[in-house]
C-alpha cells in the first residue's frame, strides 16, 4: 500500500526511529500507526520512544569544510549540558560527515542520520533532533559564533565569495562575522524572497492608511519604508557591523579596488540555533 510522507512523519516523531524504518513498518501494518509502531518495538528500533516526546530546544549548529565543499547542520539536544558533552560533539561531526559526503542525497542523508541519533539516544538519555542540514560548494569561508568546541556552536555562517584570489581568509571571516550579527535574508535586492517583501508591503500599507494622508504622500512613504527595509534585510545594503560609515557593497568594492580584483558575495547560508 502507498504510504504518505505524513504518515511517516508522525511515526518518526513518537519512535524515534528513521525514515525507512518507518515506511516500511507502516507498509506491514497497513497504514496502521499503533501497528507500525508496535513492529518497531518488537524490532527494537523504538527503544527511545519515551524520550522522543519530549522538547528538545537546546543542541549545537555544526560546519565542516572539506576543501572547496561545505556542511551545516543543526542537531538539537533537551539540555544545554547534553550540548557540551563529547558524546554529543561527536554525533554532530558523524552527522556532518554524512552529509558531506552523499551528495545532496537527502533521503540517504536523513535515513543515516536517524540511525546515529537512535543510537545516541540510548546511549545519552535525552531526546535529540536532527533538525536541518545544507550544503554549499564553491570559493567558502566560515565562522561560528559562541563556539563550545572546532566546527560546533550556536550561530553558524557559510559564504562562498566570487573573487580570482585564493588568500581571501581575512575577508571571507568579516563577511560571515558580519551576517551572523545582522541576519540578513538575501544577498542583494535581486534574490530578495518576494513573499517577505509582499507581506512586509501590506503591514506597511496598513500601517500608512491609518494616518489619513493623502494617496500620493501614502506612496512616496511606502516607497522610503520599503527601500529602508529592503536596504537592512539585504547583506549588501546593510551597515558593515565593523565600519558603519560604510555598506558591506561599499566595503567589498573597497577590497576590489585595493586588490584590483572583483570581490562578491555569490551566497551564504547562517544557521542559528532554534530559529
Amino acid at each position: 500500500m502507498t504510504v504518505s510522507a505524513k504518515e511517516v512523519q508522525e511515526l518518526r516523531k513518537i519512535s524515534g526511529a528513521g525514515m525507512m524504518e518507518c515506511k516500511s513498518a507502516l507498509s506491514e501494518a497497513k497504514g496502521d500507526l499503533d501497528t507500525a509502531f508496535k513492529l518497531l518495538r518488537e524490532k527494537g528500533i523504538a527503544k527511545a520512544e519515551k524520550k522522543s516526546s519530549r522538547d528538545a530546544n537546546e543542541g549545537l549548529i555544526g560546519i565542516k569544510l572539506s576543501e572547496n565543499k561545505a556542511s551545516i547542520v543543526e542537531v538539537n539536544s533537551e539540555t544545554d549540558f547534553v550540548s557540551r558533552n563529547g558524546e554529543f560533539h561527536e554525533l554532530v561531526r558523524s552527522i556532518l560527515d554524512i552529509v558531506l559526503s552523499n551528495d545532496q542525497n537527502n533521503e540517504k542523508i536523513n535515513t543515516e542520520a536517524s540511525s546515529l541519533i537512535n543510537e545516541a539516544v540510548g546511549i545519552i538519555g535525552e531526546n535529540i533532533v536532527f533538525k536541518r542540514f545544507n550544503y554549499l560548494e564553491g570559493n567558502l569561508h566560515s565562522y561560528m559564533h559562541n563556539s563550545v568546541s572546532s566546527g560546533l556552536g550556536k550561530i553558524g555562517v557559510i559564504v562562498d565569495l566570487a573573487c580570482d584570489e585564493s588568500d581571501m581568509d581575512i575577508i571571507g571571516k568579516n563577511i560571515c562575522m558580519h551576517i551572523a550579527a545582522t541576519n540578513p535574508k538575501s544577498v542583494s535586492k535581486e534574490d530578495f524572497d518576494p513573499n517577505l517583501l509582499n507581506e512586509e508591503k501590506q503591514i506597511i500599507k496598513q500601517q500608512l492608511k491609518e494616518t489619513g494622508k493623502p494617496d500620493n504622500i501614502v506612496e512616496k512613504m511606502m516607497n522610503g519604508k520599503i527601500n529602508k527595509f529592503i536596504s537592512e534585510n539585504t547583506l549588501l545594503g546593510q551597515k558593515f557591523v565593523m565600519d558603519p560609515t560604510l555598506t558591506v557593497s561599499d566595503y567589498l568594492d573597497d577590497i576590489s579596488k585595493e586588490k584590483s580584483i572583483k570581490v562578491q558575495v555569490r551566497r551564504f547560508i547562517r544557521f542559528e540555533l532554534g530559529s
